[in-house]
């Protein structure tokens, strides 16, 4: 019996899971001490607690500005005909209309969505005020926009660059393991694999070149940007040795392979 509860093992919580608890609680606690509705805020901290500071501001600028639009929406069709529930989806059609046109059509979903819960308000509330209602529903938005921004800045940052550095060790463990000269000729095993870390590795480069928290975290990321250029050289040389061997110039395969242990020497040394 010992051993079997020995064997089980209780998950632990990830930091992002306990900063989304505490998003949530924020959210929830401000919005009921100033005498809000909850939903909306603890809903948008929930969807603004992302895993890094970049993507938690992405999300809180599409779901701020998607909310204004929303809102600004809402209020139109409160005030000229609210209890016209038909002429909801015509104000949807003409959000994603605008979206398209002016090429913002990330906001286009949240807009949406804002625009759907505030029109289908309750409609047996007396003495309805559109004006008052739609404020309420935006800043209880923003509510949940700011605790999620400010839990995840200050506590415990996440870094983003983890797995950066980790791709970039990757890489160059595989020139240096699977690159080998044999019969003159350069085996490599799963180039494959080796092209799609590359272009994972790029991808972080482009989509975190802009975290905010890359100060604190120390990154150079123009370091890694030198280092991806090498990779995509490595695999140009590496592609020609690979399909082209057969009949090549021994002058061009040589340059080649000396081209290879140059890029490996910059990495070492970078």
């Amino acid at each position: 019996m010992e051993n079997t509860i020995k064997k089980i093992k209780i998950p632990k919580l990830g930091m992002r899971s306990i900063k989304t608890f505490l998003s949530v609680f924020a959210a929830l606690a401000l919005s009921n001490l100033i005498g809000l509705d909850s939903f909306q805020a603890t809903w948008t901290a929930f969807l603004c607690m992302q895993g890094s500071l970049i993507e938690t501001t992405d999300m809180a600028r599409v779901r701020g500005i998607g909310t204004i639009i929303g809102s600004g929406f809402s209020f139109a069709y409160l005030l000229i005909s609210p209890d016209n529930l038909y002429i909801i989806p015509f104000g949807v059609l003409f959000i994603i209309y605008i979206g398209n046109v002016v090429g913002k059509t990330e906001y286009i979903k949240t807009a949406s969505l804002v625009f759907l819960v505030i029109s289908f308000r309750i409609v047996d509330v007396v003495d309805f005020q559109p004006a008052e209602y739609v404020i309420d529903r935006t800043f209880e938005t923003f509510i949940g926009i700011g605790s999620a921004l400010i839990i995840n800045y200050y506590i415990k940052p996440p870094n983003p660059f983890v797995k950066l550095t980790s791709l970039d060790k990757e890489l160059k463990v595989f020139l240096d393991n699977n690159l080998m000269i044999k019969d003159n000729y350069i085996v490599v095993r799963t180039l494959e694999g080796y092209r799609l870390k590359m272009d994972e590795f790029r991808n972080l480069i482009q989509f975190y070149h802009k975290e905010i928290n890359s100060k604190k975290h120390n990154v150079d990321i123009k370091k890694y940007m030198n280092h991806l250029d090498l990779y995509r050289k490595a695999y140009s040389h590496i592609f020609v040795l690979m399909h082209t061997k057969n009949g090549m110039n021994e002058s061009v395969r040589d340059y080649h392979i000396e081209s290879i242990n140059e890029i490996k020497s910059k990495l070492e040394y970078s």
